[in-house]
């Protein structure tokens, strides 16, 4: 009797190990609930937020697409740019280089013109010359009067030339000397001035405009300071500051 009474326990007691789950299927069991219960928590807004969707994938194809299709855009106009810049470096090169052959075209037009004149001029001297050699003694004094008044035209006509060129005696006699466009190489006194006075041209000067091309050489006379010894020291030291004045317009 009371072995089978023990053999119905042991029954019983392997029935109610069956019965209980393993510690295994346990954990496996709350893990799932617990990533279940997660995954519920989160709800459908926070899977579209992840990285890897669709839309997003779309989004950032398109947005490259734009900045590619911009980057080109930009790296035409650049190409444009220089272009651009090359074209005009050329035509500026271009430009300077017609400025230079102009100015030498200009340069030896001036020249031939101004040449021209002066052979024309040469020539009547040279006639002059051969006039002047073949004139008999016996009419000497009749040939000297043509020789001067034949040397007289061809400074004449020099001078008109250097008109047509711009260039034009300064005026310098009887008039108050002016070292810019005048050099003293003569300084005397006399009391019928009140000013320094140009009183003689030794040698004519020009000028191109306002340049002075030559300085005229003269003589200027200032005024007289009577005394018992002649000029005093202070009309010595003026006529010495004149002449300083005028070597310096000179320089």
């Amino acid at each position: 009797m009371n072995r089978h009474q023990r053999n119905h326990e042991r029954e019983g007691e392997v029935e109610k190990e069956a019965k209980k789950p393993h510690n295994g299927d346990a954990m496996t069991g709350q893990a799932d609930e617990a990533k279940k219960s997660e995954n519920g928590s989160q709800g459908p807004g926070r899977q579209d937020d992840q990285p890897g969707q669709p839309e997003d994938i779309k989004a950032l194809k398109e947005s490259l697409k734009a900045k590619e299709e911009e980057l080109v855009k930009r790296k035409e106009e650049l190409d444009q740019m220089k272009d651009l810049m090359m074209r005009r470096q050329a035509d500026f090169d271009n430009y300077k280089k017609r400025m230079v052959k102009s100015q030498d075209e200009y340069r030896k037009l001036a020249i031939k013109d101004m040449s021209i004149d002066i052979i024309q001029i040469n020539d009547d001297i040279l006639r002059a010359l051969e006039a002047a050699a073949c004139v008999d003694p016996e009419q000497l004094p009749a040939s000297h009067s043509s020789f001067i008044d034949g040397v007289s035209m061809i400074s004449r006509r020099i001078e008109e030339m250097l008109k047509k060129y711009g260039v034009k005696e300064i005026e310098s006699l009887n008039t108050e000397f002016d070292p810019s466009a005048n050099e003293a190489v003569e300084i005397t006194e006399s009391g019928e001035v009140t000013r320094d006075t140009i009183t003689k041209v030794y040698q004519k000067g020009f000028m191109l405009d306002d340049s002075v091309v030559r300085a005229a050489r003269v003589r200027v006379t200032r005024p007289s300071r009577n005394s018992p010894a002649g000029a005093t020291p202070a009309a010595e030291e003026a006529c010495g500051s004149l002449a300083e004045d005028a070597q310096q317009a000179k320089s």
